[in-house]
């Protein structure tokens, strides 16, 4: 009979809900469940298919739900260890270019008159390139290399004046002059610095100065002239081997040697600096004494023949800065000439580059009109302690200098200096006022164009400095 033998005939619907419940991808949700449910009450499965078909889906639901969780989880893991990849390693490009006008008196050695497009005025120009990466929350290393360059003739590579080691033949001879180095900083241990850069007298001269180390009118042509900046191993130095201690109540010991690297004599072309910095609110002071062997890398030296002893101090009071500073600079190992009286640690009559035994003090003001005008003032003089002769020399120096700077944004300064420098008749030593760019400085046809005379100067400087 045919009601013995029932067939059961499924509707096109129940497949296709049938199918959507059990093929390919399943989710065991609400809208399985129901569907099982439609199927269970048109009677197509029994109470028992609908109980473990049910269960298979939501199994499959769980192992879909766990893998597509792992997935997410390893690709979060992935774009977490990116990001504290590049978190931990920066780079960055840096620097800073000024330029202006100037006019001066007796800038040569013919005590010429000069005016024209200035270069550097302010500060050194720069172009630096830093790579660092955290080693871990302790320890970082850091890549630097940094060279100077003009912005009126665009040569690179030689410090300020061409008095730096990188000078060759007249031409600008190391790229990276300013410093090619690299550090590891340890919050723990303090900062290792190996390779070309600054020292502790480069940071010294800079930070306890009011006119922030110009080039016009500044400690750094001053410093220069009496023999505590400048010339090579005095405020950078080559294969210099650093130290810099974590701050202990404030104070920070900075020393350092940079190797002569001649083979046989450990001690030849050897400079050593020691001294360090204290902070104490308003307050700071630095000290450094160096023993430096003024040569060349060709004619590297073995006795010390300029050593300097520097300290300064400085005090903040709300928008006024004071500061103050004295500098001993000694030639050790005075050498006869021919057997004359006429000692090497003069001042030298072209270009002063050290070796020399002078007395130096200074001391200026910073004072903030408002968050953009700055007012500066400076007051530098050299004592001449060299042996004296029967020629009578007295190179001592009195340099004053001021100037106003407006800083309309943090990246732009724009400024205007006077600066005047009184010398003493019979003066033997070359000073400038404007230790200035030395690749295009000739003025009047004067061969080398350097702007040092040894009569009195006086000038003034227009320009600005940009920061990035």
């Amino acid at each position: 009979m045919r009601g013995e033998h029932l067939t059961r005939v499924v509707p096109p619907m129940a497949v296709v809900l049938a199918t959507l419940a059990f093929g390919g991808r399943v989710y065991a949700g609400e809208d399985v469940k129901v569907l099982l449910e439609i199927l269970k009450e048109k009677g197509i499965i029994t109470q028992e298919e609908f109980d473990q078909k049910l269960k298979v889906a939501r199994e499959k639901e769980e192992i879909r739900a766990f893998n597509e969780a792992q997935d997410i989880r390893r690709a979060n893991r992935e774009i977490d260890k990116r990001a504290d990849e590049e978190r931990k390693f920066k780079t960055q490009i840096y620097g800073q270019v000024s330029a202006g006008y100037y006019q001066a008196s007796n800038m040569t050695s013919q005590n010429l008159d000069a005016s024209g497009m200035s270069d550097q005025p302010k500060a050194n120009n720069r172009l630096g390139f830093r790579a660092s990466r955290e080693l871990d929350a302790d320890n970082t290393a850091v890549l630097t290399l940094e060279s100077n360059f003009s912005a009126r003739t665009g040569a690179i590579g030689r410090d300020s004046a061409g008095y730096g080691s990188s000078n060759i033949n007249g031409v600008g001879g190391a790229l990276f002059d300013r410093e090619a180095s690299v550090r590891w900083i340890s919050k723990t241990y303090g900062t290792f610095v190996l390779g070309r850069g600054p020292n502790l007298q480069n940071d010294l001269s800079s930070a306890f100065d009011s006119r922030s180390n110009w080039n016009f009118g500044g400690l750094k042509p001053i410093g220069r002239y009496a023999g505590f900046h400048g010339a090579s191993g005095i405020n950078r130095a080559d294969r210099l081997f650093r130290y810099i201690s974590p701050a202990w109540n404030g104070f920070n010991l900075d020393t350092g040697v940079s190797v002569g690297g001649v083979a046989g004599n450990d001690e030849k072309g050897n400079n050593y600096y020691i001294g360090g910095r204290y902070k104490n609110g308003n307050f700071e002071m630095g000290y450094n004494h160096a023993a430096v062997k003024l040569g060349s890398a060709s004619v590297p030296v073995q006795e010390v023949n300029n050593r300097v002893d520097f300290v300064a101090a400085k005090l903040t009071m709300e928008k006024l800065t004071l500061n103050a500073g004295y500098v001993v600079t000694r030639n050790p190992n005075p050498i006869a000439n021919s057997g004359s009286t006429v000692l090497n640690n003069t001042f030298d009559p072209n270009k002063t580059a050290g070796r020399v035994d002078a007395n130096t003090w200074f001391a200026g003001a910073v004072y903030r009109l408002s968050p953009e005008f700055s007012w500066n003032a400076g007051y530098y003089a050299v004592d001449d302690r060299t042996a004296q002769t029967s020629d009578n020399r007295n190179n001592d120096v009195r340099m004053f200098a001021t100037g106003l700077t407006y800083s309309p944004y943090r990246e732009w300064d724009f400024f205007i200096d006077y600066a005047m420098a009184r010398r003493q008749a019979g003066a033997t030593g070359a000073f400038t006022i404007y230790d200035k760019w030395a690749p295009d400085t000739s003025v009047g046809g004067v061969n080398g164009g350097y702007a040092e005379s040894r009569k009195n100067q006086s000038g003034v400087s227009v320009g600005a400095q940009y920061k990035f």
